[in-house]
């Protein structure tokens, strides 16, 4: 009985013991879970909702173990598998301004020389003539994009495989050459992500090895295959794009086409789709694909999707210390810190851009990488529009240190490159000018660093013009060289009502200059110009001579831009001064009986404009004043100042009031109100503004006027479009015009 009694005893305590242990065992072992991995598709704007779906999971407890994406979803998933948490995208999308990531590519950071040539030619369109004659490859050439992907993933350099990232990712692109869908697995994660999200027409394909790439979304719009294919034990597609068939076709053929690549689209997303467990679709139908600008809501909308799904993601969600461990296996993937730079490389540049790109960018070798300085140099090095975009990665030389890798892609078919623009206004009630122009841009074309501008214009004011630039070594100063031919038409009117009489002139020049551009913001330039000038009466009876003979001046000018769009930007200062000195010019006939003469004329003016947003940037308020003598001489009416130009006293028909002098000041508010689809367009404006100043002589009484504006700006691809009243002074002009309207 004792034996027996033991034996149990002995019994339960071996039991009890293995109990003990396999319960000490599991506190210790983190218990096996599912995979769980999450598709997230294209959609355009409509793909920052994915944000708000990553939120619900954050907040749930719910691990995102493996993740791919397409396009919009290539873009916000690779930034969460880089390590970013839902408050790191928010606070990014916060601070991305979607102008200039999406928009035409970014003026600000334009050369003073580009920042010219987009004033004077402000249609988002310019040919390609390095090969015949064609347009752009894309609207945008992608470097802001290229440059805010490299903030997320650039610090992981060139990685051998994504499954080294916090979260193992894929992203889909399709290639050009073969019609593939492409699964893009290694190599530079920033890369990846632009060829994901490479839009055809929008942004320029990725060229990579042997694949030309644009986004995937065409092939496999969701890619839930994909993340199957990864080792995901349960698979969650978030789809923020439409599914559904349509009974909506459009019989036209452009809309036949449309219909077509949708229906191809959809047929592919599904197929893609059926490898889901779980799918997320949040309420996004009352976005468009443009609405960057809605990022706050947008992530709204993804959380309530989300949210729809409760019941079945909550059977995913994880306890609190098996939350912690996956949060902390996430953080210690992550490389927190920029590395130092050990050496620089650059590839695709010109030789002498090469030298020039080395020497700015030394001083960040020997230190930890400064991204921000990084930025503003190749900012600098792309606004003088060589290339199609510079971009940033980090390599491994042979002894394991970092290197600065600056890689240079170029515009394929340009330079050269033709800019071509329509200027159409009102200047009377019933009477217009009209002008095509057109510029033709070619670098180096004598030597590394020169540039040739060939310009021509039909229709008003027709002239055709050459000029050869060239830099003397590496320093700001540079030489120019100018010929041309101008026609220049002077209206003069009744009481702004009608067009009386019209005086024309012509000029055959040559001009010389010498100057200096210190920065990006500013160029100085002095030279002199000579050659024949005449004149002629038109229409009329204008009250001027005849002229004919040579002409000679000195003229110097100066040009400071930092603003942010070359029609109506949202901040930044312009000013604009010139001076001239004529030497030489023709005689006035005896017959002539006036007291006016251009002879020995010094003229000046100085014209600024400033933004600044008020409130926010939608609301801006701004400030444009101009003033201009002529030092005690009478020219004649030709090279008098005029009123009547956009924001100096408007309500006059240009040229109505002339003077030796001038002085004016507008101040106004301008507020967006709408934008065309981005990539077609910019923002709707409409203001008010009021003007105050005067055009006079010297020794003549100087009446202060007053007026009254209002108006609409519209931004389009091909320049901007403009309606706007101005009223005061007894006058009163509705303007009308489109491209050019003013300097």
């Amino acid at each position: 009985m004792d034996t027996i009694l033991l034996r149990r005893l002995s019994g339960r305590a071996l039991l009890s013991s293995v109990l003990l242990s396999s319960t000490l065992h599991a506190q210790s072992v983190a218990p096996i879970r599912k995979t769980i991995g999450i598709a997230f598709g294209g959609g355009s704007a409509r793909g920052l909702a994915h944000v708000g779906v990553i939120r619900w999971f954050e907040e749930h407890h719910i691990p995102i173990d493996l993740i791919a994406g397409t396009s919009m979803g290539g873009l916000v998933g690779g930034a969460y598998a880089a390590g970013m948490s839902s408050d790191e995208l928010e606070a990014m999308l916060g601070r991305t301004d979607w102008d200039e990531m999406f928009g035409s590519t970014a003026y600000r950071y334009k050369s003073i020389r580009r920042k010219e040539d987009m004033r004077a030619y402000p249609s988002r369109i310019e040919l390609q003539m390095g090969h015949g004659v064609a347009f752009p490859v894309a609207l945008n050439n992608g470097q802001q994009v290229d440059l805010m992907l490299a903030r997320i993933g650039g610090i992981y350099g060139n990685l051998a495989s994504f499954d080294s990232l916090p979260t193992p990712f894929r992203c889909v692109a399709m290639d050009l050459r073969t019609s593939l869908p492409i699964v893009l697995d290694s190599g530079p994660l920033p890369t990846a992500m632009r060829a994901t999200m490479s839009l055809p027409g929008i942004f320029p394909p990725v060229e990579t090895g042997a694949w030309v790439l644009v986004d995937g979304g065409a092939m496999n719009n969701v890619p839930a295959d994909v993340v199957r294919s990864m080792g995901a034990d349960v698979v969650i597609a978030v789809s923020v794009g439409t599914l559904a068939d349509t009974s909506d076709v459009s019989y036209s053929a452009f809309g036949l086409i449309n219909s077509t690549t949708g229906a191809m689209m959809r047929a592919n997303t599904r197929r893609g789709m059926a490898a889901a467990d779980i799918v997320v679709n949040p309420p996004v139908r009352m976005f468009s694909g443009f609405d960057w600008r809605h990022a706050k809501a947008l992530e709204e909308a993804g959380y309530q999707g989300a949210e729809a799904q409760r019941t079945q993601l909550l059977t995913l969600a994880v306890d609190d210390a098996t939350w912690q461990r996956y949060q902390s296996t996430r953080a210690a993937r992550r490389r927190p810190h920029l590395p130092s730079i050990a050496a620089l490389d650059v590839r695709g540049a010109t030789r002498n851009d090469e030298r020039l790109i080395r020497r700015r960018l030394a001083p960040l070798v020997g230190r930890a990488l400064d991204v921000r300085a990084l930025e503003h140099d190749i900012n600098y090095f792309s606004g003088f529009d060589r290339y199609l975009t510079i971009k940033w990665e980090l390599v491994r030389d042979d002894e394991g240190g970092h290197v600065l890798l600056i890689r240079a892609i170029p515009r394929r078919g340009a330079p050269p490159i033709l800019m071509v623009g329509l200027s159409a206004q009102n200047l009377t009630s019933d009477e217009f000018t009209l002008q095509v122009a057109g510029r033709f841009l070619a670098f180096d074309v004598l030597t590394p660093g020169s540039e040739l501008r060939v310009d021509g214009a039909l229709g008003t004011n027709p002239r055709l013009g050459a000029e050869l630039r060239d830099g003397f070594g590496s320093s700001m100063v540079f030489g120019a060289v100018t010929l041309g031919a101008a026609k220049r038409r002077f209206d003069f009117t009744n009481n702004g009502d009608a067009i009386v009489a019209q005086y024309g002139e012509t000029v055959e020049f040559g001009q010389l200059d010498v100057g200096l551009t210190p920065g990006r913001h500013l160029e100085l330039r002095a030279g002199v110009q000579a050659g024949h000038y005449s004149a002629r009466v038109d229409v009329g009876n204008p009250g001027l001579p005849s002229l004919s003979g040579p002409q000679s001046q000195l003229l110097a000018s100066a040009i400071y831009d930092d603003q942010d769009s070359p029609v109506v930007p949202s901040e930044g200062l312009r000013v604009v001064g010139y001076a001239r000195h004529v030497m030489s010019t023709p005689s006035l006939p005896a017959s002539f009986d006036g007291a006016r003469s251009n002879v020995g004329l010094t003229q000046a003016e100085l014209v600024s404009s400033y933004f600044w947003p008020w409130a926010e940037k939608s609301q801006r308020v701004f400030a444009v004043g101009g003033v201009g003598s002529s030092f005690g001489a009478s020219p004649l009416p030709t090279d008098q100042f005029v009123l009547g130009v956009p924001f100096r006293l408007d309500a006059f028909s240009l040229g109505a009031r002339r003077g030796d002098y001038y002085a004016a000041l507008t101040g106004g508010y301008l507020r967006v109100v709408g934008r065309l689809p981005d990539f077609l367009g910019g923002p709707i404006i409409v203001g008010g503004w009021l003007e105050s100043g005067s055009a006079f002589d010297l020794h003549a009484s100087t009446p202060i006027y007053t007026q009254l504006g209002f108006g609409t700006i519209l931004e389009t691809l091909l320049g901007p479009a403009v309606i706007s009243y101005s009223v005061g002074s007894g006058e009163r002009m509705l303007h009308v015009g489109f491209g050019r309207l003013w300097r």
